[in-house]
């Protein structure tokens, strides 16, 4: 599936050259109504009625979270600091690559043997850890990698276990592979299809594809933590894998438009998706920056579960992929007759 080249391809925030261009391509092939705005967001725009009909604008970050090099170790090594949040407990010893020449490297830290009972009490810091490209001094390290250079996690797509994906930048990728999926349906609304930059820093991408669009409504196409876990008791585990997206009420401090949260649930429940609801999510993502960049717009979120995010790799399920997209595609075929 087409999901595997968006994940395996290249672009983490404000990196996103390699990744647009896959989009672009994948796009190219069905619509000729491409528009890349000057901070790199791809706008898509899918019309079948008249310009008064209501703008639908369906959101999906196109980056990654990654590194970026900050500094040289005198021993060769390299100081870095995050494209995104990233859980900084999951990084030692994983293999990373380092710019578009991809240099392989491994995060290091100081071995357990060594480190001292007060260092293996404390929380592992940024500060702690260092990537190792084989390199024993400074000079040699600098012939081959440059400062702000990006880093990502060197992990390759695949599918295992009962129909479940696993790989990088799922969040986001997923949600683009499914908004890819939408723009090829003949759909008859007013349509756009927003693959933003930056959405993993401060959603800054989407402040100006809102304003360009200037939507009637808003569809945030995105991830949410799978906290169905062994570990977790059964009352915080709130979403979980196969069991369908999330439709929550809530995101961070903003509020979704109740009427449009309990249409899309009623649509699920007429077609027989499963979903599930969350009154509130931690994170605001798009709905902040829609909601404080255009006036009069109703805002919702479809969340697939994924497991494992804010690391090197995460899962998700086929199922609720599928049944993601049917929601989607059925819930804007109404949507533009009411």
């Amino acid at each position: 599936m087409f999901l595997e080249k968006l994940c395996n391809s290249i672009g983490p925030s404000g990196y996103e050259d390699q990744i647009r261009n896959v989009i672009k391509d994948e796009l190219s092939t069905f619509n000729d109504n491409i528009l890349v705005d000057r901070m790199g967001n791809i706008i898509v725009n899918k019309d079948k009625q008249d310009n008064s009909s209501p703008k639908i604008m369906v959101i999906s970050h196109m980056d990654e979270a990654g590194l970026i090099i900050t500094a040289y170790n005198k021993d060769g090594t390299l100081k870095f600091s995050t494209l995104g949040d990233i859980d900084k407990n999951s990084l030692p010893c994983k293999t990373v690559l380092i710019g578009n020449k991809k240099i392989p490297g491994v995060i290091g830290i100081k071995p357990i043997h060594v480190q001292s009972k007060k260092e293996r009490n404390e929380d592992i810091s940024y500060e702690s850890m260092c990537i190792d490209i084989g390199a024993f001094s400074e000079d040699e390290c600098r012939k081959v990698v440059s400062l702000g250079d990006f880093v990502i996690f060197n992990s390759e797509f695949s599918s295992f276990g009962d129909n479940l994906l696993k790989g990088k930048a799922l969040d986001n990728r997923i949600g683009c592979s499914v908004l890819l999926e939408l723009l090829k349906e003949d759909l008859n609304c007013n349509l756009y299809g927003v693959f933003n930059v930056q959405g993993n820093i401060d959603q800054r991408g989407i402040y100006a594809a809102a304003y360009n669009v200037d939507p009637d409504l808003v569809i945030i196409l995105d991830t949410i933590n799978s906290i169905d876990y062994m570990e977790i008791p059964s009352y915080f585990r709130t979403s979980k894998l196969r069991e369908g997206p999330v439709i929550p009420f809530k995101g961070g401090q903003c509020i979704f438009d109740r009427d449009i949260v309990e249409s899309i649930r009623n649509k699920a429940d007429d077609i027989g998706i499963p979903y599930q609801k969350i009154g509130n999510t931690q994170g605001e993502g798009e709905l902040k920056a829609a909601y404080l960049t255009t006036s009069n717009c109703k805002t919702a979120s479809i969340l697939l579960p994924c497991r494992y995010m804010n690391s090197n790799i995460s899962v998700c399920s086929l199922a609720d992929y599928d049944n993601t997209l049917i929601l989607l595609k059925s819930y804007l075929e109404d949507y533009s007759i009411k």
